[in-house]
């Protein structure tokens, strides 16, 4: 039987990896026929071509809506430049994120935590999807410079911009006008912000003040922010919920946590390879390139298959296996190459101390497994609702 794998391919959001397997195993450079693009799902070949700055390019964009569905080029932010300007415009605010940097506001990750756990331990229930949520929104809204209820509004839009419908490839008619209100609402932020400047060093006053290209538009003033509190806001909460989930499964690996909390960052890695919540990214072809026979040609995309990378039998012993001890050689959780994520040490640390803080608060605890949820869709996946129960405080 033939392969029959497109990121629309609703049959496939709930469980891929089977047909991962089965394309990385006889078609590593997949053919999809009615979008006219490639996939690749093994682990080395979305390594190799991540750092292929001379054959793919990011700025027709790098979601299946911008590569395929929309007729309009992406906003000119980093996110979708190539070198030189990708460079030029990321290190705006990209020494905020250096691993030196993050290390320095450890107490303060962990006084968040405390600070938003406290009531929920004596209620004895909290979402852990929520708990992270909310501490990556917290500080995500500091590191921009937006007050925590602008940010959470702006979560609210992009919550509803991520919903998909059945039959309907990519974003739906109310995801449209969920972004469309973001785009009003943060508009007027960016007044408003004009008029009475945030802290000094936030990432809002760089953008503003951004001496180069005639300083940034309007439009790129709110992709910048839109697109921050995504990348901010969505791994962390993911990989974390989806540690919890598998550390209930997995009551040894549990005990292990438990019994050295140091384990807890590669607990945290380990989430965030298992169940990588990136499922895909893409870039176009600048010239043709080869792979396992194959040649793909020049402005044809190709989708770099995150979440199948990530359990690769060729990069990872028993891939399909949750590990707390597992040392890994290379890392694609993040991606890698210039576009890798830049704010990857912040997620390691948020989800270091939140898995921390939870253990080191709750003794025993039981996931509500019946009425646990999963984000799918072409995009993102993974646990957006963990719920648990315990002993109060």
């Amino acid at each position: 039987m033939a392969i029959d794998y497109s990121p629309y391919n609703e049959t496939l959001w709930s469980n891929p990896w089977p047909t991962y397997a089965r394309m990385q195993a006889e078609a590593p450079a997949y053919y999809i026929d009615d979008l006219d693009c490639w996939a690749l799902s093994r682990f080395e070949d979305v390594w190799q071509a991540s750092m292929d700055r001379a054959s793919f390019t990011a700025t027709h964009g790098t979601s299946t809506d911008a590569l395929f569905l929309s007729a309009n080029p992406p906003p000119a932010v980093f996110l979708f430049m190539d070198p030189p300007q990708h460079a030029q415009y990321r290190n705006l605010i990209a020494r905020a994120y250096t691993k030196d940097k993050i290390a320095t506001i450890e107490s303060y990750v962990r006084d968040t935590v405390r600070r938003l756990m406290g009531p929920m331990l004596e209620e004895g229930r909290f979402d852990v999807y929520r708990l992270a949520s909310r501490t990556a929104l917290e500080l995500i809204s500091a590191f921009i410079g937006l007050r925590l209820e602008e940010v959470l509004q702006i979560r609210e839009y992009v919550d509803r911009f991520y919903g998909r419908e059945p039959g309907v490839r990519g974003t739906t008619e109310a995801g449209a006008k969920a972004f469309s209100e973001a785009h009003d609402y943060i508009v007027g932020l960016i007044e408003h912000y004009r008029r009475a400047p945030p802290a000094e060093h936030s990432h809002l006053v760089a953008w503003m003040n951004a001496g180069f290209d005639g300083g940034m538009s309007v439009d790129q003033l709110f992709f910048n922010i839109f697109a921050m509190v995504i990348t901010g806001s969505d791994t962390l909460p993911l990989s974390v919920a989806g540690c919890i989930y598998q550390l209930d499964r997995h009551p040894d690996q549990l005990a292990a946590l438990r019994d050295d909390p140091g384990l807890a960052g590669a607990a945290f890695e380990e989430a965030a390879r298992f169940d990588q919540p990136t499922n895909l990214l893409g870039r176009r072809l600048v010239r043709d390139r080869s792979f396992h026979g194959e040649t793909m040609r020049e402005g044809q995309s190709v989708l770099f298959l995150y979440a199948a990378a990530c359990r690769d039998e060729r990069e990872f012993l028993e891939p399909h296996r949750f590990d707390i001890h597992r040392v890994q050689r290379r890392n694609l959780s993040f991606g890698t190459g210039i576009h890798f994520c830049l704010g990857q040490h912040l997620a390691r640390l948020e989800g270091r101390v939140l898995l921390e803080e939870m253990l080191g608060a709750i003794d025993a605890f039981e996931v509500e497994r019946g009425r646990c949820r999963r984000i799918v869709g072409e995009f993102l996946q993974g646990f957006n609702s963990v719920p648990i129960r315990f002993d109060p405080r």
